[in-house]
């Protein structure tokens, strides 16, 4: 077993070190001033999908449950759901759940409780920039309802920043 794996090290540097020998394309042998080719103009990124979960979740089921108590003025049984759909929440569901259940507490007149959900969802927040910067605009409101301006405005830069890559004049 040894003796093959030690074959198979000498032959793949063999030919590692065999590449760097071969002449390029065309015959140039690195005589003379060599232009360096150009690369295109790089495509902005491609938009990143949505942060969702996914229907075949059973976090899903719970979720539309929720969303359907609220529509029907039931806050404390859409609470329940949410609250019951963390606990069950697989990588990356949380920070949907967290929103989800900061605007049910929003509507419930307790912005204090919201801010804390929405920087709970940040944490638990992708890569995705796009979604923390809506996170931030939502803390951003939740600071002025609470009449934190200053936090309202550090939170919309924060949202800016991360949609732009530069702050907001103000």
């Amino acid at each position: 077993m040894a003796a093959t794996t030690v074959r198979l090290m000498v032959v793949g540097l063999t030919l590692a070190l065999g590449a760097c020998a071969v002449t390029p394309p065309g015959g140039d042998t690195g005589a003379g001033p060599r232009t360096i080719p150009q690369l295109p103009p790089q495509q902005p990124a491609t938009a990143l999908p949505p942060v969702a979960i996914a229907a075949s979740s059973p976090t899903y089921s719970l979720l539309s449950a929720a969303q359907g108590a609220r529509r029907q003025q039931d806050l404390g049984k859409a609470g329940r759901y949410l609250e019951r759909a963390l606990n069950v929440a697989g990588p990356g569901e949380a920070t949907v759940l967290y929103r989800e259940l900061a605007e049910l507490r929003i509507q419930e007149g307790q912005p204090r409780a919201a801010e804390g959900l929405l920087m709970r969802a940040l944490r638990e927040a992708p890569a995705h920039d796009e979604w923390r910067a809506e996170l931030w605009e939502r803390i951003a409101a939740v600071r002025a309802q609470q009449g934190n301006s200053a936090g309202a405005k550090d939170a919309r830069q924060r949202a800016d920043t991360l949609r732009a890559g530069k702050p907001r004049s103000a």
